[in-house]
């Protein structure tokens, strides 16, 4: 057991630098490449995402101020609140970049941004879902459980860049760097959605996100710019 504990911990170790290594390596290509990088303009506003998604209905907005809007960089966005058929709500919020690492642009993960606003993360880990376009796709994205005092909260999150869905915050960056290179492309969306536990029944609400999910990414494929 021993033994084995051991390889498990060397095995970890390598990954990691294998890690640490790529991303030295991407980030030294990127300031390279960052003066061959076009800007790409979002394929539809995303103030026309529909109101209805499968059987859930938009209720309201949040409005971000300029200044979070400029210091967060974001070139188009919302933050939707919808509600189910039988009143679970959820929370959906979209960001699109253009060109992402232009003057500061660039996604922030909600394992650094939700504890600074009193979060804890309970804890958090890879989720599969298939998605129906013209056939079924299986897809992974990243699912966090987090509570500040009573309230609990399921998140669904995920980057989708030049046509694909990331869930890996390394594999975002890796593909950033070869999609500079290759395709002169930086451009991205980063996606989070929220819904609350109500009496302690989280499978529930992960069911209720999977619903919503499985609805929203085609319906992003519409907005946002393909590979």
């Amino acid at each position: 057991m021993r033994l084995c504990g051991k390889y498990k911990d060397m095995l970890s170790n390598t990954r990691i630098t294998i890690v640490s290594i790529l991303l030295t390596v991407a980030a030294i290509i990127s300031y390279c490449y960052v003066g061959n990088i076009i800007e790409v303009p979002i394929k539809k506003p995303l103030s026309t995402f529909p109101t209805q998604i499968g059987t859930w209905k938009w209720v309201d907005h949040t409005h971000m101020g300029d200044e979070v809007r400029k210091m967060l960089g974001v070139d188009d966005y919302i933050q939707y609140d919808y509600v189910s058929a039988d009143g679970m709500p959820v929370n959906l919020y979209v960001s699109y970049f253009s060109r992402v690492g232009s003057g500061g642009k660039g996604y922030h993960s909600p394992k650094n941004c939700m504890p600074g606003g009193g979060w804890n993360i309970i804890h958090s880990e890879p989720f599969k879902l298939t998605v129906s376009y013209s056939r079924p796709v299986a897809v992974e994205i990243n699912k966090m459980v987090m509570q500040k005092g009573a309230e609990k909260e399921v998140v669904f999150y995920w980057y989708q860049c030049r046509g694909r869905i990331i869930s890996s915050e390394y594999m975002d960056k890796i593909y950033l760097v070869l999609d500079s290179m290759f395709k002169r492309r930086s451009d991205g969306a980063f996606i989070r959605i929220m819904a609350p536990v109500r009496d302690g029944q989280e499978t529930k609400t992960v069911e209720y996100l999977r619903d919503f999910t499985r609805h929203v990414i085609p319906a992003l494929e519409e907005h946002l710019p393909g590979a």
